[in-house]
């Protein structure tokens, strides 16, 4: 037979060339992401595109042999493409009872092409065993679907249904040439909404992986603030107990060899005590900055208030403090977070806007409990934060940090000659009352 001649000729090649380009898509994606089931959709590609030439072969020569191999591909593309969306969805597991569905297509081949002469009672176990698969197949990505929200299952899921329900037509439409070229179209639509369906899968795994790596780093940051706040904490301890109880006792001692030695000696001697004054005065503070004994022993808007009090004491411009009687539970974490948010504002206000006026505000809703501090000082162009962040500046990729690590927020609104105001926020505890 002259191939020109056969009309769906055309379609058959444009869809084997659709779906060796499907088939290269699926593996390369195997190779790139290392998943099972994009290399078992590489292979149902792969023998779907065996069945194409083989089919394409029987329309040339007519040989009931490729027909044969068309009836076995058919069938093994459609049980790949259910164990691919079985392996997606819940896993899969090979059991020996699954080789008698793998042999059912070329075994009923056999039959249906060399053995039988009724085309209803050779096309209809076959058709039907196809049509089941499909649909099977779409059921599988349907069930991932309701449990994982995925726009590539849904496609999926969609487009393997669709399909199943259009196998049913072979024997009563396709095969008496009513489809003839358009079957072959559409299943090309189809083999389309299935390549679009595992790109969009791509992008869901994607996103689901930086998800799940997004909660993974956050969860190290709260790790690292947590022992970082904790040696800070020992190191204040330590100083506390130890190095200041040393400091005082040797002024003690100081003092009683003080009053036993002559007047010169003497004001040696307190020349000595007042080093050690310093020197306790120095440990105080460092223990302070370490670990804020307020935050510890009144709570979180004390230590907020002495913390913006000890600021004002040390410059001549306006400094005030706006808050509520009292502010929610937050978390041990989001209390040390919001400290340290407000010390490095309050530090940055001294490094860039020394004689501005600050004024802070401690406030809360039903969400979050919030902290902003403004000051009227020169301001810098905000468009270029992140230049400031990479190179040191405002010590805000710190507080970033430290506040995402607890689930907060912080934002900066600045302009040239415009001040800063920095708005902090903090999710409020759980069970804190409403």
């Amino acid at each position: 037979m002259n191939p020109t001649n056969i009309p769906e000729l055309d379609a058959a090649i444009l869809q084997a060339a659709i779906t060796a380009l499907a088939g290269g898509l699926c593996f390369a994606l195997y190779v790139r992401y290392d998943r099972p089931h994009f290399a078992w959709f590489g292979i149902a590609w792969t023998m779907y595109l065996a069945r194409l030439f083989a089919i394409l072969l029987f329309m040339v020569r007519r040989d009931p042999h490729w027909l044969f191999w068309h009836q076995v591909f058919t069938g093994e593309t459609a049980l790949a493409l259910l164990w691919t969306a079985i392996g997606f969805s819940r896993g899969a597991q090979w059991k020996n009872i699954y080789w008698l569905a793998v042999a059912f297509p070329p075994l009923w081949a056999y039959v249906a092409i060399y053995r039988m002469d009724n085309f209803l009672l050779a096309a209809g176990p076959a058709v039907l065993f196809l049509s089941i698969a499909t649909l099977a197949t779409g059921v599988m990505f349907l069930r991932f679907r309701l449990k994982h929200p995925s726009s590539g299952a849904s496609m999926l899921a969609v487009t393997f249904l669709l399909w199943g329900l259009h196998h049913l037509d072979y024997p009563i439409l396709r095969a008496r040439g009513v489809w003839t070229p358009w079957g072959y179209y559409l299943d090309i639509l189809f083999l389309l909404g299935a390549c679009a369906g595992i790109l969009l899968l791509v992008n869901h795994e994607l996103a689901e992986g930086l998800r799940l790596r997004s909660a993974e780093l956050e969860h190290l940051s709260r790790r690292m603030v947590r022992q970082h706040e904790e040696e800070r904490r020992r190191l204040s301890l330590a100083l506390h107990d130890e190095t200041a109880q040393v400091f005082a006792a040797l002024k003690l001692e100081l003092g009683a060899i003080g009053e036993r030695v002559d007047e010169a000696l003497r004001r040696r001697v307190s020349r000595a005590v007042s080093l050690v004054d310093a020197g306790l005065t120095q440990i105080r503070d460092v223990t302070h900055d370490l670990r804020p004994s307020l935050l510890d022993d009144l709570g979180l808007l004390p230590a907020l208030r002495s913390l913006v009090g000890e600021f004002a004491s040390r410059r001549e411009a306006p400094t005030t403090f706006e808050a509520a009687e009292s502010l929610p539970v937050v978390s041990d974490d989001a209390e040390v977070a919001l400290f340290r948010a407000l010390q490095e504002s309050l530090s940055n206000i001294t490094r860039h806007a020394a004689n501005a006026p600050v004024h802070v505000i401690a406030s809360a809703d039903d969400r979050c409990v919030r902290l902003i501090v403004s000051d009227n000082g020169p301001g810098f162009d905000a468009s270029n934060l992140e230049r400031f962040e990479v190179q040191g500046h405002l010590g805000l990729a710190g507080m970033r940090e430290r506040i995402s690590s607890v689930g907060g927020d912080v934002r900066l609104i600045s302009a040239p000659r415009a001040g800063v105001s920095i708005a902090i926020e903090v999710p409020r505890a759980e069970d804190s009352s409403k």
